[in-house]
């Protein structure tokens, strides 16, 4: 099996307040990748650095540096340590800029899992994320670039497999921050007050794709060993994981190209259900054309709803009639009662046989056969 791939992208403020953050990332970096590759086998790391101040003339060094993803641990280590912050003039910063160079610049890994960590202390600018009153670019972007329109265009095009989350380093930017994690699914927001919050924040996160990332491997497993053939039920129960989740697996896993198709279902067992079937009484004397009540109790422990069949016929001498042919569905975790209404219509008297069965597909859960009498 080829390893994992992450992709992992920080995108930076790099002005004068952000220097303690940044060398605390600097600090804990190569504790932060060996933390994360023990929790998941064959794991290939990458990580890619967008820096970003302003525009001039609040800073006229640079709007963005971009370096491209690399796995040279030691290679990051000085990128990040080159990192020289700025003073910055006003207080928003070029947010905005280093998120549409994120997304257009780095060289991600189509097969790949991908997290960004944008890390900032000040708001983007424009009145939509910020109320401060030296704001040089009330407006937004003076590029046309916005926050959340980039974070959605990535999520857009790399699906389940990319992560976003926001780190605010201080209570100036969690509004603007927040809204920005808020506004595509799956992004979090994470407020941080002291710089070595920093490290412990990236940390948690990227082990949390670690542990994600884990999951999917013992999916893929799952899949190769059923030659991609079971019922999604039947594998959430044996992996222990919500059906939900598997699902969701199953997605990333394609997107990523690690599975070529959705696998193909095959009808459970009732043995591996667990569906238990009580089946009720038959009166010992019936009148042809009048309706009698029959009842069903059907356990099923299973997540899954269960479709079943009820057949009811009776044989009076050597005919036979079909009384009911009809379908229940039994849901998911239920101790259900089935009431048929059933009308016996034979113009024959004497000894009769009413014969139940209940199907699952084409298995027999129950069967009965009951002696009456015809009036």
């Amino acid at each position: 099996m080829p390893p994992a791939k992450l992709d992992v992208a920080f995108v930076v403020d790099t002005t004068g307040s952000m220097k303690d953050d940044i060398r605390a990332v600097k600090d804990s970096l190569f504790d932060i990748v060996d933390k994360v590759v023990a929790r998941t086998k064959d794991l290939r790391i990458r990580f890619g650095i967008v820096s970003y101040r302003d525009h001039p003339p609040q800073d006229r060094t640079y709007v963005t540096r971009v370096f491209d993803f690399t796995d040279q641990m030691k290679k990051v280590h000085r990128q990040i340590s080159g990192l020289k912050p700025s003073e910055g003039g006003d207080t928003p910063e070029a947010v905005a800029d280093g998120l549409f160079d994120a997304r257009t610049k780095l060289s991600w890994f189509s097969d790949a899992y991908k997290v960004l960590l944008l890390v900032g202390d000040a708001p983007p600018h424009g009145t939509d994320y910020n109320s401060l009153g030296d704001d040089y670019f009330p407006d937004g972007c003076p590029k046309g670039y916005d926050p959340k329109t980039e974070l959605k265009a990535m999520k857009d095009n790399f699906g389940t497999t990319f992560f976003p989350f926001v780190c605010g380093c201080n209570p100036l930017v969690e509004k603007s921050f927040r809204s920005i994690a808020d506004f595509v699914d799956g992004g979090r927001y994470f407020s941080l007050h002291e710089a070595d919050e920093l490290p412990e924040a990236i940390l948690e996160i990227l082990e949390g794709v670690s542990d994600l990332i884990e999951e999917d491997r013992r999916v893929l497993l799952f899949y190769e060993r059923h030659d991609g053939v079971f019922d999604l039920a039947e594998a959430a129960e044996e992996l222990g994981l919500e059906l939900r989740v598997l699902k969701t697996s199953l997605s990333r896993l394609q997107e990523l190209g690690r599975i070529t198709r959705w696998p193909k279902g095959r009808p459970l067992t009732s043995d591996l259900l667990g569906l238990s079937v009580d089946l009720g009484a038959v009166p010992d004397a019936l009148v042809g054309g009048k309706a009698f009540n029959y009842k069903i109790r059907i356990v099923n422990p299973s997540q899954v709803t269960v479709g079943i069949r009820v057949i009811v016929s009776i044989v009076v001498g050597d005919s036979v009639s079909e009384v009911t042919n009809e379908k229940h569905e039994v849901g998911p975790r239920s101790d259900q009662k089935i009431t048929l209404k059933l009308v016996p219509m034979s113009d024959e008297k004497g000894k009769a046989n009413i014969r139940v069965e209940v199907l699952y597909g084409s298995k027999p859960l129950a069967h009965e056969i009951y002696k009456t009498r015809l009036y």
